[in-house]
């Protein structure tokens, strides 16, 4: 900015300046170039053009190049698509497009709606002019969708529902009665489920822990062979 703007306009002084801008590797390649920066970089030309070509991608002049005339808006924002076609013009600024080109290319990019619209009716001449039209359109076009002039659907219809809900009956909610008629359910099948003892028939316990059976086996571990042999002969005759 100070170059251009002719705050420092001696050749050492822009060469001396670009130097102190540089960083890392682009720093220390000027700074040992020659025994004396005067002597490598008489002029700031001199400085940029050997810049580019030891720093400079190979093709690069062709890369940006064809990625300017490939872009397109698609999904992107207006303004993020104004921003890339700007930062790809600055990179050509060595070897720049005709002006006819840029605004061919932006208004080519431009998504279908009211922007691409307005430009193609008014076919600017100037890209700059095609960028001012666009955003304008688009602009007055999403101004008369959230009404611009103090119109607004969303909080006429917010203002409206919050007025007349004393007024309106409410409905019921039964998420509370259904969910006690499956604790219900869940209860009933649970007393279905119920397991009682085979021995004495009690809820309390199952077979293996009954007391009666145990009774029932201690008295069987006392009894005297005559004893058994009796109940099973009782137990013969039952059957």
């Amino acid at each position: 900015m100070a170059m251009r703007s002719g705050l420092i306009t001696l050749d050492h002084q822009q060469v001396s300046l670009a130097i102190s801008k540089l960083d890392g590797r682009a720093r220390e390649w000027a700074l040992t170039c020659s025994t004396s920066v005067d002597i490598a970089f008489p002029t700031w030309e001199s400085l940029k053009s050997q810049l580019v070509q030891v720093f400079s991608p190979p093709n690069q002049a062709y890369r940006v190049r064809s990625r300017f005339l490939s872009t397109r808006q698609g999904k992107n924002e207006l303004s993020d698509y104004v921003q890339e076609l700007r930062t790809l013009m600055a990179a050509m600024q060595s070897d720049p497009l005709p002006e006819a080109v840029h605004v061919t290319i932006f208004m080519e990019g431009l998504r279908t709606g009211i922007a691409r619209t307005e430009v193609f009716r008014v076919h600017p001449s100037t890209f700059e002019e095609a960028v001012r039209i666009a955003l304008n359109a688009e602009h007055n076009f999403k101004s008369a969708r959230l009404g611009w002039n103090g119109y607004n659907p969303r909080s006429v219809r917010a203002n409206y529902s919050g007025t007349t809900a004393y007024n309106r009956p409410e409905p019921m909610d039964l998420s509370y009665a259904e969910d006690g008629g499956e604790a219900e359910l869940r209860a009933a099948e649970q007393q279905h489920v119920v397991r009682r003892c085979f021995m004495c028939g009690s809820t309390k316990h199952l077979r293996p822990g009954c007391p009666l059976r145990k009774q029932r086996q201690t008295t069987s571990q006392h009894s005297t062979p005559s004893q058994k042999s009796g109940m099973a002969r009782g137990n013969a005759d039952t059957q």
